[in-house]
């Protein structure tokens, strides 16, 4: 309900900067965002002769490490390219119309999730169009190629040179670290035949990645095995930097231990590289912190890899999202090839054809233009909206460089970029999850019940330059996303601070602390598992039921631009500013922090915490009430 803080954004220039194009300059009135357009198109490059244009615009030359001239197969040790072609959806509109049906009481699609085959069936392309799509990559020499069961992506392999001659552009790099760094360095086209149908060409470049949203505590104590961490510093009876573990969150979070728990609910984490170590360092936790063994199993997407930099992300995910949950039916790992955009992709096609569980984790993201350049953010919005109309959630960091999104020259430090949010986070059909700080009543010597929190100054969070709010967020709750159209995010937050309120992972078997907004999320899904459970599975897509239980409880009238909610700080714990809260229908709304001026925490939602933080208990049974 902050109108003041999009005006306060305006008049500092920020808002400008964040919803524009290259250079602030402002967007083309004719591009559609991919999230709410009428066909997801862009405003198309001009096509040469017998050509089309897609959403794979070229990559600039100062992004490919060090520049180069070398072209094609010239490149050393250049392997042949996994190419990923995406393909519009046959219906868009009606997709999106779906997803909002589903969540409108006394609609004939109330409550009612596809299978895979059927969403295909009424909204994806054709089985001939996509085979005729898979013809051409065999007449242009490609190998491998294989059409996903909803018919949204075609792959294969090819050299660089057949890849050039196929999509009509020109790939460029150089070897960086005894890397080939590359990419399309012209637009990406497809013959004039597949106009309307073709949507993007990833796999052209690597030159965009995701990186994974996690900051290792500066604080982290040896620990005496079977102790839980202890506070970093006691003050008038209040944990302040405590180190937890899942009960200690639980606890924090009002979530009573053994009841309630994600025992019927399956979850996904999204991962990449040798995940081998991943189990063993869950088992080792589980054992420490005294929880029951949770099912497990691995699912390959592309070529394996040796990559083991990830490790301690996908030790936090696995550990905190199922030690949040306490029980889950399944926890599954997605493992695919790299945080390349058009790794990530297959590994979202595989994760919404499999449809094995209710929620999904990405503990990563990049500078939304970088998933708006390669056109992944056209795909994987795709994926992600037939995700929704199955049921099932993603859950997305939103990064923790505060409001600028880490990119190529970023320092990692809170907004050393330029004001940019992170991608797949900005995507609408995600939730996006925002980190706090925060601080417990001490028992003992570590972390007790919930004291309060404030905002870290590490969390994203800002207003999308490419992407429209989905309809739940039209609806005054959020000021900006209602009168100016654009998607912002964050939508709720969890604890992320890495100094302040660090989780006690193992990673080799070794005790670290971590935090960031990775730890948020897969947080958050845990929450979402025990709340599935409790409703028999049957919550669907989590982002229009909490904004929906924020909807009902606020005390501002729907629609309002103006109101803002008056709930005094404070009036839900004894706390002192800056822990100071007020509650809204179980959600802890953030009253204070910022993660860069001028998107601070304020009543209401806002940008860095979005609706707020749990109260597990109270949300079991405001839950109900969801207006949506």
């Amino acid at each position: 309900m902050n109108k003041s803080l999009l005006f306060a954004a305006m008049a500092a220039g920020v808002f400008t900067a964040a919803c524009s194009g290259n250079g602030g300059s402002p967007l083309p009135p004719s591009m559609t965002a991919p999230g709410s357009g009428a066909s997801g198109l862009r405003t198309p490059e001009k096509a040469p002769p017998g050509w089309t244009a897609t959403a794979t615009r070229a990559i600039p030359e100062k992004d490919l490490a060090g520049g180069a001239s070398a072209k094609g197969d010239a490149l050393p040790n250049l392997k042949p390219l996994h190419v990923v072609v995406g393909l519009y959806m046959r219906n868009p509109a009606g997709a999106r119309e779906l997803v909002a049906s589903q969540y409108s009481p006394g609609h004939a699609s109330y409550r009612k999730w596809l299978s895979p085959g059927e969403f295909t069936a009424m909204y994806n392309p054709t089985a001939a169009q996509a085979e005729s799509v898979a013809s051409y990559l065999r007449q242009q020499g490609f190998t491998k190629v294989k059409i996903d069961s909803n018919r949204l992506i075609v792959s294969g392999f090819a050299s660089a040179s057949r890849a050039e001659t196929a999509f009509h552009t020109s790939i460029r790099g150089t070897v960086a670290n005894g890397t080939a760094v590359y990419g399309n360095v012209t637009p990406a086209f497809v013959p004039a035949k597949f106009h309307g149908l073709v949507a993007a060409v990833l796999g052209l470049s690597n030159a965009y990645q995701m990186h994974v949203h996690l900051l290792k505590s500066q604080h982290m104590r040896p620990m005496t095995a079977g102790t839980p961490p202890p506070c970093l510093e006691v003050v008038n009876g209040i944990c302040i930097g405590g180190e937890y573990g899942p009960s200690q969150y639980q606890v924090a979070y009002d979530v009573p231990a053994k009841l309630h728990t994600g025992a019927k609910t399956a979850v996904a984490v999204m991962a990449e590289g040798d995940v081998t170590q991943v189990e063993k360092d869950l088992r080792t936790a589980e054992k420490f912190w005294a929880l029951p063994h949770v099912p497990y199993s691995v699912v390959p997407v592309g070529s394996p890899s040796t990559d083991t930099s990830g490790l301690d992300e996908w030790d936090l995910d696995t550990q905190i999202s199922t030690g949040m949950a306490e029980r889950v039916s399944q926890l599954y790992v997605y493992d695919t090839t790299s945080l390349g955009d058009s790794d990530i992709t297959l590994e979202y096609s595989k994760w919404v054809n499999d449809n094995l569980t209710q929620a999904g984790n990405s503990s990563f993201g990049e500078a939304e233009s970088f998933a708006y350049t390669d056109g992944s953010m056209t795909l994987d919005d795709q994926l992600l909206n037939e995700a929704a109309a199955q049921g099932q959630t993603m859950f997305a960091s939103t990064g923790d460089n505060g409001s600028g999104c880490p990119v190529l020259l970023a320092t990692g430090a809170p907004n050393s970029g330029a004001p940019e949010v992170c991608y797949p986070a900005s995507s609408p059909y995600v939730v996006a999850v925002g980190g706090t700080t925060l601080d417990t009543n001490a028992n003992g010597t570590g972390p007790g019940t919930y004291y309060g929190e404030y905002v870290w100054t590490g969390t994203g969070g800002g207003y999308s330059a490419f992407e429209s709010p989905p309809y739940w967020q039209k609806n005054g709750i959020c000021a900006a996303c209602t009168s100016a159209g654009v998607r912002a995010i964050a939508d709720i937050a969890m604890c992320g601070d890495n100094n302040g309120c660090p989780m006690d992972v193992f990673v080799n078997a070794t005790q670290e602390g971590v935090g960031g907004t990775s730890l948020s999320s897969p947080m958050s899904m845990g929450i979402w598992a025990r709340l599935e459970t409790r409703f028999h599975n049957n919550l669907g897509f989590a982002a229009p039921v909490y904004y929906g239980v924020y909807g009902y409880y606020e005390p501002c009238p729907m629609g309002s631009t103006t109101c803002v909610p008056s709930g005094e700080p404070g009036d839900d714990t004894s706390a002192v500013p800056p822990d100071t809260t007020a509650p809204i229908g179980g959600f802890h709304d953030i009253l204070y922090g910022s993660n860069g001026i001028p998107n601070s925490a304020a009543p209401g939602w806002d940008v860095p915490s979005g609706l707020g933080t749990f109260d597990f208990s109270v949300m079991l049974t405001d839950l109900k009430n969801s207006i949506f």
